[in-house]
């Protein structure tokens, strides 16, 4: 990886080496522990907010219900009969028919006195007289300055009515502009013959005393000022009229603060218990608002119910909480941890190299996913170890170069080349030049393979790229060997083709000079043989000429003449035969110096074979060592090998047949030397027979003898002429066989020659 990544690897490293699953699990317990209590409680208090707010909604029911039932049930059925007494009421229904408003209004306030008022059955706050159009006629002196009709839809109600309905009493529920409730009752004035109306105001809210009581808390009417309008306690107190309220601190709680006209005692018992205030809207019958009210009541029971249920279920989560941790450590040391050790265990191990190591038995979940992941980087280190001590023990020189240019590994057949290690050796430890660098640091130029010399040794290097799985450049590989010997095998090797192809090519002109010079001699044993033959002839003939001289003396005056030609030409011939002779000799003895020669050649052909064979071995060893590198090599030495056991057998024929060659032309020589002696004894002969015709002049007397003599001389003469003869054919069937030697070792040479060439054009493509 590049200097960034690697830095960025150990950054990241080092700012994630404090989460441990040993602290992961920990926080997490810890968070989650947290939040499970946080849950409960928050559980808690939102239920128990929620069982007060539900508390709270059914108060508001139940108090409008009560309400509804003591004002507009109760409380109407109550004052109607008294109101209808009132409508009734022979001075009040006059003043209606004279339309004396002043007696009206008079009559209005008489009723303020009324025994049912002034014993407080009834608390009247006003009385209104109006017409049969619910037009205002009258009020009393206390004259609210407002009345039910103001509101349209109770006026339209009540005007638009029957006169069988309006002959029956209206009742409404209906609130001042000040904010007061009240209850109004509008009854015909006169009977079944109403002549009006009149609205009775009442104040209904004494008819709810002890509600308070009834609905377990104390129950309030405001105004809109906030003044305490009626108050029912849930100690049955009840009082109607008071000052006003403070604000509630928060009405969301549910928990009302104090009043401020209570007593410090009233304080102290307030602010140690729980109380859950609501305001309820008291429905006016019609869709509208009657009244505002407060309810409130204790509700410490209930929060110690809460708080005794949340302490228990605190307990017991503690308890769960516990048991589940205690049980998790268990399980997590048992299980995960032990095998989370038993795992790093076996992982330093394989890190060690020991790729034997055994595994835990777990089960199929992730920790069995961990167990097949490192029994695959078991096999991968494995295989990697073995790919590493494939690499370190070749006998192949490897090396990482980085793409800084810097040698990153040096296997130990690199170190023991190099001298050094990879922290110690400099980017171009092989000395071959700042071009190879720069092509080794190019992946453009990978990858490639060649020979080059430094100045040590000829290295065959190989250079090919490293990338990893998202084929990013890691690294160059560079691998050598020292092939100095092969080198010079092969330029030795060279150099011996070479000096074969010139001993072949110079044993192919010898055997073409011997050709040669077997062709002459075959031509000279001819020859040979033709001379013997004249002199076979004229030896025969001068037999003869002896017989005849033996038998008729008579005729030696003119065949003396006759004897001393022949004998001329005799010694003519055997002169010539002499000299034939001597040439042959000389030709034998070139042939035998060439013999010789040959003999030389093949010595040193056999010693190339040899050689060459020695070499081809030393190149079989070497390539076995090479390698892959080698086999190439080793092909070519084989092929070495095979022309060197071609060529020793070659020879091995060829020294046959020298030999062979040898035998004849010594004989040949023999036989020659022995033709030369006798055609010396012919010359001699002839000789003395030129003498004897000589003297035959001077000693006829000798005559007798001298024909005897070369009677008998010439018998010799025909015995040896015939050997000679014989001789000469027998050295024109050695000078034959020579021809055909010589024909074979010129095409063996030739042979050899091509096949040299072969070779060497082979090791050229090699």
């Amino acid at each position: 990886m590049t200097g960034d990544k690697a830095a960025k690897t150990a950054i990241a490293g080092g700012a994630t080496s404090l989460l441990t699953l040993r602290r992961i699990l920990l926080v997490t317990g810890l968070l989650v522990s947290g939040a499970v209590t946080w849950m409960l409680l928050w559980t808690g208090d939102t239920y128990r907010n929620f069982a007060v707010e539900t508390l709270n909604n059914s108060v508001s029911g139940t108090v409008n219900f009560f309400v509804g039932s003591r004002v507009a049930a109760d409380y109407a059925d109550k004052i109607t009969p008294i109101a209808n007494e009132w409508s009734r009421l022979g001075s009040l229904v006059k003043s209606y028919q004279e339309n004396d408003q002043t007696r009206m209004k008079a009559e209005l306030d008489i009723l303020s006195n009324a025994r049912e008022v002034v014993q407080g059955d009834i608390n009247l706050i006003d009385a209104i007289a109006y017409d049969q159009d619910f037009n205002q006629l009258a009020t009393s002196k206390a004259n609210l300055g407002s009345s039910a009709t103001d509101d349209a839809d109770v006026k339209a109600f009540l005007t638009g009515r029957d006169k069988g309905e309006a002959r029956k009493p209206a009742s409404f529920m209906w609130t001042t502009p000040e904010g007061r409730p009240v209850f109004s009752l509008i009854l015909p004035v006169g009977g079944f013959r109403a002549v009006g109306y009149l609205e009775v105001i009442t104040d209904p809210l004494p008819t709810l005393a002890g509600i308070g009581k009834v609905l377990g808390g104390n129950f309030q009417i405001l105004d809109k000022s906030g003044a305490v309008l009626f108050e029912s306690l849930e100690d049955g107190a009840a009082d109607e009229g008071g000052v006003a309220l403070p604000a509630t601190e928060d009405a969301q709680e549910g928990i009302a603060a104090p009043e401020s006209g209570t007593s410090e005692g009233a304080k102290d018992s307030i602010s140690a218990t729980h109380r859950a205030a609501v305001d309820v809207a008291i429905s006016d019958g019609r869709g509208g608002i009657w009244a505002e009210a407060v309810f409130d009541r204790d509700i410490s029971d209930f929060y110690a119910q809460t708080d005794d249920l949340r302490t228990l279920s605190i307990e017991i989560l503690i308890g769960v909480l516990l048991a589940a941790w205690i049980a998790g450590w268990v399980l997590l040391r048992t299980t995960v941890f032990r095998n989370l050790r038993a795992f790093a265990r076996a992982m330093t191990s394989i890190s060690e190299g020991d790729t034997n190591v055994s595994l835990p038995q777990v089960g199929s979940d992730e920790i069995g996913e961990m167990k097949k992941a490192l029994i695959a980087l078991r096999s991968s280190v494995r295989q990697a170890l073995i790919l590493q001590n494939m690499v370190e023990h070749t006998p192949t020189m490897t090396a990482l170069i980085t793409p800084d240019g810097d040698v990153g590994y040096l296997n130990a057949s690199a170190q023991d080349y190099v001298g050094g290690t990879a922290s110690t050796v400099s980017g171009d430890f092989l000395e071959l030049g700042t071009d190879f660098q720069s092509r080794l640091s190019n992946p453009d130029n990978l990858p490639f393979t060649e020979i080059i010399r430094n100045k040590r040794d000829y290295l065959e290097i190989l250079a090919a790229p490293v990338r990893d799985k998202d084929n990013a450049l890691l690294g160059t590989m560079l691998a050598w060997n020292a092939v100095t010997e092969r080198e010079e095998s092969k330029i030795a090797v060279t150099e011996m083709m070479a000096e074969v192809a010139r001993v072949a090519q110079s044993v192919t002109e010898q055997s073409e000079g011997l050709l040669e010079l077997a062709s002459e001699l075959t031509d000279q044993s001819q020859n040979t043989v033709q001379q013997s033959g004249g002199a076979l002839d004229v030896s025969r003939e001068a037999a003869s000429n002896t017989q005849n001289v033996a038998t008729a003396v008579e005729e030696l005056s003119s065949s003396i003449a006759e004897i001393n030609r022949q004998a001329t030409e005799a010694s003519d011939v055997t002169g010539r035969a002499q000299k034939e002779a001597e040439e042959s000799q000389r030709n034998i003895g070139s042939l035998e110096k060439a013999s010789s020669e040959i003999g030389s050649i093949i010595d040193l052909i056999n010693d190339i074979a040899h050689r060459t064979k020695l070499l081809s071995l030393n190149a079989t060893i070497e390539a076995e060592r090479a390698g892959e590198l080698g086999k190439g090599f080793a092909v070519v030495a084989n092929e070495v090998k095979s022309l060197a056991d071609q060529t020793a057998s070659a020879t091995g024929q060829i020294g046959d047949l020298t030999t062979a060659i040898q035998q004849e032309v010594q004989k040949a020589a023999q036989s020659i030397s022995t033709v030369g002696d006798v055609i010396h004894q012919v010359n001699d002969i002839q000789s003395t027979i030129t003498h004897s015709v000589d003297e035959q002049r001077r000693a006829t007397s000798e005559i007798s003898e001298n024909v005897q003599r070369i009677a008998e001389g010439a018998g010799s003469m025909d015995e040896m002429i015939r050997f000679v003869n014989e001789g000469a054919l027998g050295t024109g069937r050695n000078a034959q066989d020579l021809n055909t030697a010589s024909h074979q070792l010129s095409e063996m040479a030739r042979n050899l020659s091509d096949r040299m060439r072969e070779f060497s054009e082979r090791m050229k493509l090699t």
